[in-house]
């Protein structure tokens, strides 16, 4: 009969083994047959070449031809008294007593068929393992709980240069030719298996090992295995070689590191690859070991220019400020996009210019061009510059110009006047602190405000005007200052009539005052 008394669990198939049984009807009697199967006649006792046989018989000349079968593929229960097969009882897969019921008879069988499919079973899920490990090109080994080998793939073998039968029950230091530790664990790679076990998930880890070949560096996953009751037993290892790569990846990090400015690569996902310590050092107390690249630079970094995206160079490049060790600092941002072969997006690189001596040095070059060198106030050139600026804006514009400051510079010298023009710019920005204020040359000065009404700055003019005769009155000059005020509505008066009709206000107040 062909074996109908395994049927695999539900949703896990297995593979089906042919075990043929000889003709036992005249044993059996009426007991019943084996899970209703009919039986086979097989008198020549030779198995199928597909499946194995299973001999059932009460003549001990039959049982004597089916243990002799050289084949491995016949097996023998004898049904008859144990003094006729002794010397051949060790070969038999079960003995049966002739007078015991036929019941029992067939549940011997039966049992026998079950074990004759474990035994099956295990050579099939052995070969079935032995043969994909050694199709695996990474190292793999099964450990028990002490750290002995049970099992190792041919990638394995090739490593330490030794057998299969060699490895097999040895331990670390055996089988990599490692000194063996005076104290502390019984083998090396502890701390790895225990936390696999402890956490009953794959744990992933770099391992450094010596060979005989030289240093290799491995990527390690270690998971733990249990048996049918669920008690961990050991590990199942695969060890991915990254030798080549992880020098590729010393080499890298030493470039990055020695770059003279901040630089990290990131992976696709904006997770960091490597990032060297000046870029760290930007980032200060912002690092973290989960630190999010694309978070940081929409909240710290202050922006200070336009964005400039290169197509053809896949980069986008902006200035921003960035507050370093208390100082605020300028740097120039590049992103640049890494592809693959396939002109995949695999990562990116991040670099910073750190540019604020060249922005403080072009400030400075701009200052001077633009800046009264006495009074440090805006000059006549960037003043109708600024002007220029804002076109159809509504603002008050005021001129000034000291009365009789010539006297002074007659009889007190040019010193007390440049004194004189040093205050009176202080009195500007003490009066009108909320204007732009400018010396457009010698005593004459003009402002822009546009935040007040032109009652409130008549007012502070009036103010100003009695500060600047309280200050000066000690060289008893009559210095004092006329005022002209003129404004913009935004749409009727270009910057040339503004100018005028201040300079025409300011002097008609001039020729008004005794000389």
């Amino acid at each position: 009969m062909t074996d109908n008394l395994y049927t695999p669990k539900e949703g896990r198939p297995m593979i089906q083994h042919k075990i043929i049984i000889s003709d036992i009807n005249s044993l059996l009697g009426q007991a019943g047959g084996l899970s209703g199967a009919a039986f086979a006649d097989t008198k020549t006792l030779t198995p199928p070449d597909d499946g194995v046989l299973l001999v059932v018989t009460n003549d001990h000349e039959t049982a004597r031809k089916a243990v002799s079968d050289e084949t491995g593929k016949v097996y023998t229960i004898f049904v008859e008294a144990y003094a006729d097969v002794k010397d051949i009882a060790g070969k038999l897969l079960d003995i049966r007593h002739p007078d015991e019921p036929a019941e029992l008879l067939a549940i011997s069988v039966s049992n026998a068929v079950g074990k004759i499919r474990s035994e099956l079973d295990l050579w099939f899920y052995r070969h079935t393992l032995e043969t994909t490990i050694d199709t695996v090109p990474d190292m793999l080994w099964y450990k028990r709980l002490d750290g002995i080998h049970m099992m190792v793939n041919d990638a394995f073998t090739n490593i330490v240069h030794k057998s299969k039968e060699d490895v097999a029950g040895k331990d670390h230091f055996y089988i990599w030719d490692a000194p063996r530790p005076t104290e502390g664990n019984e083998f090396t790679c502890a701390e790895s298996e225990e936390i696999a076990i402890s956490t009953g998930q794959t744990y992933i880890c770099d391992e450094p090992v010596k060979t005989r070949d030289g240093m290799m560096q491995l990527v390690t996953y270690k998971t733990p295995l249990y048996d049918k009751f669920g008690t961990v037993f050991g590990t199942v290892g695969v060890g991915h070689d990254v030798t080549n790569f992880s020098r590729m990846g010393i080499e890298l990090s030493i470039l990055i590191e020695n770059m003279p400015f901040p630089m990290t690569i990131f992976y696709s996902d904006w997770k960091i690859l490597r990032m060297n310590s000046l870029f760290r050092e930007i980032l200060g107390d912002d690092y973290t070991d989960d630190f999010d690249y694309k978070s940081w630079k929409l909240t710290k970094p202050i922006p200070a220019g336009t964005q400039h995206a290169d197509p053809k160079k896949h980069s986008v490049t902006r200035e921003y400020r960035v507050e370093v060790g208390g100082e605020l600092r300028s740097y120039i941002f590049t992103e640049l996009e890494i592809h693959d072969f396939f002109d995949n997006i695999t990562g990116y690189l991040c670099t910073m210019q750190d540019v604020t001596y060249q922005r403080a040095y072009e400030n400075s070059i701009i200052k001077a061009a633009n800046t009264d060198i006495l009074t440090g106030m805006y000059n006549r050139r960037y003043f109708y510059q600024l002007l220029g600026t804002r076109r159809g804006l509504r603002y008050h514009l005021i001129y000034l110009d000291l009365d009789h400051f010539k006297q002074i510079n007659d009889n007190y010298g040019h010193t007390v006047g440049d004194e004189v023009l040093v205050k009176t710019a202080e009195l500007i920005h003490e009066h009108f602190p909320d204007a732009i204020s400018a010396r457009l040359g010698g005593d004459e000065f003009a402002l822009v405000d546009d935040l007040h009404s032109a009652d409130y700055l008549t007012v502070q003019c009036e103010r100003f005007r009695d500060d600047v005769e309280n200050s000066f009155a000690e060289y008893d000059q009559g210095t004092s200052v006329s005022i002209g005020i003129s404004y913009n509505d935004g749409t009727t008066k270009n910057i040339d009539e503004l100018i005028h009709e201040s300079d025409e206000r300011m002097y008609t107040q001039k020729r008004s005052k005794p000389k």
